[in-house]
């Protein structure tokens, strides 16, 4: 089965197709067109021009300051050139570098009348009409759907009235988009130091913008797609690539960019297009036009009030929420910082049964969105989270602390797979009651865990013991057994199990098919790490060694043939090493061992007589962006490189080998097709992290449950409260 990693973000506004859904917005940014086609380079589907009018702009000093790390005040005002500048030179250069173009026009009518018509001559496709006042926009409208035959565009202000109503009139005189909403203000900031206003605008205000407005924007957004409203442009406060799925959620198929392209420079955009397409694929979306709107439906019609259950939780902090298994991290820091470690365990093993394992190997996501940025650095929340582990195995040296196992009830769950994902499903539903068994095709537990990271990194003797502590719940776990060979999916059924799990993970080996590929010397990074763990390699002294891949595989494989004694070893990866999807400590942590990294060269060949003596690479070079949002990489025009090497480890990519597993209907959940069995972890997603993969195990237990007639609560209570 093909497991979707990424979603395609192109999509469509007005019929006219972009690249994606980010629009950078009319600001500083798009002073000319340098600064648009940088942003269409960066892979925005389209830019708006800083607002045309009849006389270009003077703008006071200063008139842009940084409210927070992504919001601003701004007193700017329109275009700083005349608007001849923009039809001879600054719209023309950049519809000849391939970008959409929309020329934002304002603020009165008379300007449209005067305007449009040139902007639509110089190559815009689409004008965006900007007014003042709530009662100035229609006569624009109305003025530019005269003059152009492109497509014109109505942008919304929360400063108005009622911007719903000015969209729903605009809508129906013929307006063919919305884009919602403008900056909000007036505003003030003070600059303390010299004790006065921060704007140098007459009056010493400006207008706010960023992620402090995002929320009314969605509100308006919503309401306005709710309207019918096929093209709508949401604009507010998208920094991070869940906002921009929040605002097509909400009924957007484009969104606009702007404060954070300030703060952070406008190839932003690049790092918003793979985050927005990786998350929509996780999420079960495979392009722009299959979430927009989707909330829309889950809008409530009236008021919920359940007695008792209403909860304000000041303490869910943004690590927790970022955190895909909901650990309690304020909850279990405080614990620490206490000396309570054992509780702290608990804490952590309440969401997540792997603590010691998530201390040592988690990409802690909670860490980049840790409030103490604000004032130097992210908390240490992963190895904070290890030191809790670490003491809790000092001071229960025989037995780890167990969650209360609520009373058997005599339905039996299969589990097929022990990595995270099934061992994390088969301890939150032995916890209430269920008879879990977990069969796994290899002769040790714990999948990946336990012989696709290197010992180094996730040291044998911690896994072992939370393992044993998930058998110690009540589950069984018999090794060697290999669903679809050993026994099937039907002898499971037959054997008395209500309900089967398939975690089998991706430890399928990748094929690049390329000449050499199948010489004595050349294996999979799966596969090396596999034999390395279970044993099966002792040495490789005086070997050259060559990985290809950017990936964990790859940099796992690296590293450990320098432990076993390579002479040398070399990474070659397609793409530059910002965009290597290794963790950065990790490559970091190469480079310093000495390991030899050659950038932007793809594999062309495998040489030797029955056994490798060389790899021969073709220079690569970036080209268009791709789903995930960076530049793909093709064949630059140069002569493939030969690197002599004894051996070659293929990391680039993980293939999920499970062909028992039935269709998905439900990405949330796991649920297939085939009533009672459900998919977790990397057979459901795709390759993910083990924090991933553990969330993943608890949805599909909770789903279970639910549908065997519990309550699909599959953890403790919650066990206390932070004081922080």
């Amino acid at each position: 089965m093909k497991i979707f990693d990424g979603a395609d973000i192109s999509t469509e506004l007005c019929g006219i197709k972009l690249q994606s859904p980010f629009i950078l917005s009319s600001g500083p940014l798009s002073y000319a067109a340098e600064g648009m086609i940088r942003a269409h380079q960066a892979g925005a589907g389209a830019v708006v021009t800083k607002t045309i009018r009849l006389q270009a702009a003077i703008n006071p000093v200063n008139h842009i300051g940084i409210i927070n790390k992504d919001s601003l005040i701004n007193c700017e005002k329109w275009a700083d050139s005349e608007a001849k500048v923009w039809f001879e030179r600054e719209i023309p250069m950049t519809k000849a570098a391939g970008a959409v173009v929309i020329a934002s026009v304002g603020h009165t009518q008379p300007e449209v009348e005067a305007l449009v018509a040139d902007c639509e001559e110089a190559g815009a496709d689409m004008i965006e009409v900007v007014s003042y006042r709530e009662e100035d926009l229609m006569p624009m409208l109305l003025a530019a759907k005269a003059r152009v035959s492109i497509p014109v565009i109505c942008k919304l202000s929360a400063n108005w009235r009622d911007p719903v109503l000015a969209a729903k009139q605009c809508i129906d005189a013929g307006a063919d988009a919305i884009s919602a909403i403008d900056s909000i203000g007036p505003t003030l900031k003070i600059d303390i130091e010299r004790a006065r206003p921060a704007m140098a605008s007459s009056d010493g205000y400006g207008w706010l913008s960023g992620g402090a407005i995002r929320p009314i924007a969605l509100r308006i957004v919503s309401e306005v797609a709710r309207l019918g409203c096929d093209n709508l442009i949401g604009i507010g406060g998208v920094t991070a690539g869940r906002d921009a799925i929040e605002y097509l959620m909400a009924g957007a198929n484009a969104v606009g960019i702007c404060s954070i392209a300030i703060l952070q420079s406008v190839e932003v955009i690049t790092r918003l297009r793979r985050e927005t397409s990786v998350l929509l694929g996780q999420l079960g979306y495979r392009s722009i036009e299959a979430v927009t709107g989707v909330a829309l439906a889950n809008f409530p019609v009236r008021e919920t009030i359940a007695k008792l259950e209403f909860s304000y939780d000041p303490d869910y902090a943004p690590c927790q929420a970022e955190c895909p298994a909901g650990v309690d991290v304020p909850l279990y820091m405080d614990q620490v910082l206490r000396g309570d470690y054992i509780g702290a365990y608990r804490t952590v093993s309440r969401t997540n049964p792997f603590p010691s394992i998530c201390g040592r190997a988690c990409d802690h996501p909670c860490e980049p969105v840790c409030r103490r940025a604000e004032l130097d650095e992210p908390l240490q929340i992963r190895l904070i989270k290890r030191t809790a582990a670490d003491r809790t195995f000092e001071l229960c040296p025989d037995e780890l602390p167990l969650p209360e196992r609520l009373p058997a009830h005599g339905k039996k769950i299969a589990v097929i797979g022990s990595g995270p994902a099934g061992l994390s499903a088969a301890y939150f539903l032995a916890r209430i009651g269920y008879g879990v068994t977990v069969f796994e095709a290899l002769p040790i537990a714990g999948g990946m865990l336990a012989v696709g990271i290197p010992d180094y990194r996730l040291p044998r003797e911690p896994l072992r013991r939370e393992i044993n502590r998930i058998a110690a719940l009540g589950v069984e776990i018999r090794t060697g057994i290999r669903v679809g060979e050993d026994l099937t999916l039907s002898d499971i059924r037959e054997q008395g199990y209500l309900s089967i799990i398939i975690a089998a993970g991706a430890q399928g080996n990748p094929v690049l098919d390329i000449p050499g590929e199948k010489l004595d010397g050349v294996r999979s990074g799966i596969k090396f790490l596999q034999d390395l763990n279970l044993g099966n390699i002792s040495s490789l002294e005086g070997r050259r060694v060559t990985i290809l891949g950017g990936g964990n595989v790859a940099v796992d494989s690296a590293r450990s043939a320098l432990r076993l004694g390579a002479e040398s070893v070399t990474i070659i990866y397609r793409r530059d090493r910002e965009d290597m999807p290794a963790y950065s400590e990790e490559v970091a942590a190469a480079e310093e061992e000495g390991i030899k990294f050659i950038f932007r060269a793809g594999p062309h060949s495998i040489s030797g007589d029955g056994r490798v003596r060389s790899i021969f690479y073709q220079p690569m070079e970036p080209g268009d962006l791709d789903s995930s949002g960076r530049r793909r990489p093709i064949p630059a025009d140069a002569p493939p490189t030969e690197l002599q090497t004894d051996m070659v480890i293929i990391a680039t990519g993980q293939k999920i080998e499970a062909d028992f597993l039935p269709p998905i209907i439900d990405k949330n959940t796991g649920r297939t097709e085939v009533a009672g069995i459900y998919a977790a972890g990397d057979c459901l997603s795709g390759p993910s992290s083990i924090i991933e993969a553990i969330a993943a195990g608890r949805r599909a237990a909770e789903a279970i449950d639910l549908n065997l007639g519990g309550s699909g609560e599959v953890m403790e209570e919650e066990i206390g409260r932070a004081h922080v």
